[in-house]
C-alpha cells in the first residue's frame, strides 16, 4: 500500500478497529498468472494465540478459482475499507483549495489455511452472529434455527478458510495536512449534513477530530468509532 508517511497508521488496534467496523473486505490472489478479486464478510480473531495482527476467517464458493490459491496457501491480501467521503472546496474556511477525498483503509496480508468439518461450522456461525449482533435487541437469528439439510446443502457449496494475519497496513487520511481552520470548517460541514448521510458523515469527523486533535486543542472522542451507518431491521429492495 502506497502510504505518506503523514497518513500512515501503524497501531494495530486501529486497523483491528477498520476491519471490525467494515468487515466487507475484498480478497485478492494471483491466480494462473493473473489477480483475482472476491468480495466476502470476514470475521477477526484477535485473542493472543492468533499472533499480534490477529487472522481472518471467511468462506468462498467452491467453485471461486481462487479456491485454488487457498489450497496452495499462497499468500493473499484482503483489503477493507473504513470511512469515506468527498470533500468539497466550499467545506473550506480558506480559499483555494480543490476537490479532494478523506478516507480510512487497511491492507491484510497472510497465507490462507483450509478448514473443514466443526472449524467450517464455527466459521459460519461466527459470522451470523457478528452480523446479526448490529441488530439488537431483536432476538438475533442463529444457525441452529435452520434445518439441517439446509446447512448441510449450503456447506457442500463453500470452502472455508482462515487467514493468520503476517502484516497489516494501514492509511488514515483525515485533513492531517490541511490547517486547523480548514478542519474546523470540514468538521462544521459534515456534522450539518442531511440525517440519511448522518451516520457516514459522522464517523468520518469523528475520525478529522481523533487525528487533527492536539493541532486543534481539543480531546478526540473519548470512544472513536469506525463504524458502518446504522441499519434498520426490516430490508427494504432498492
Amino acid at each position: 500500500m502506497y502510504v505518506p508517511d503523514l497518513y500512515r497508521a501503524q497501531e494495530t488496534a486501529l486497523h483491528h478497529e477498520v476491519i471490525e467496523g467494515h468487515p466487507f473486505g475484498m480478497l485478492t490472489a494471483v491466480v494462473d498468472g493473473r489477480i483475482h478479486g472476491t468480495h466476502i464478510p470476514f470475521v477477526l480473531d484477535k485473542e493472543p494465540e492468533h499472533g499480534p495482527n490477529g487472522r481472518l476467517r471467511g468462506h468462498l464458493s467452491r467453485t471461486n478459482p481462487v479456491v485454488a490459491a487457498l489450497r496452495a496457501g499462497e499468500e493473499m491480501m484482503v483489503a477493507f475499507v473504513g470511512p469515506h467521503s468527498y470533500i468539497r472546496p466550499d467545506d473550506y474556511a480558506s480559499e483555494p483549495h480543490f476537490p479532494t477525498w478523506n478516507y480510512a483503509a487497511v491492507h491484510a496480508y497472510g497465507r490462507p489455511r483450509v478448514m473443514e468439518g466443526e472449524e467450517e461450522l464455527r466459521q459460519l456461525a461466527d459470522l451470523i452472529a457478528h452480523e446479526e449482533a448490529r441488530f439488537l435487541p431483536k432476538e438475533p437469528w442463529t444457525l441452529d434455527r435452520a434445518p439441517g439439510e439446509l446447512v448441510e446443502g449450503f456447506r457442500s457449496g463453500i470452502v472455508a478458510f482462515e487467514l493468520p494475519l503476517d502484516r497489516l497496513d494501514g492509511i488514515v487520511k483525515f485533513g492531517q495536512n490541511k490547517e486547523p481552520e480548514d478542519v474546523r470548517a470540514q468538521i462544521s460541514s459534515f456534522r450539518a449534513r442531511a440525517a440519511e448521510a448522518a451516520a457516514a458523515a459522522s464517523a468520518v469527523a469523528d475520525r478529522m477530530e481523533s487525528h487533527n486533535a492536539e493541532r486543534l486543542s481539543f480531546q478526540p472522542p473519548l470512544q472513536p468509532s469506525i463504524q458502518p451507518p446504522s441499519q434498520p431491521s426490516t430490508r427494504k429492495a432498492h
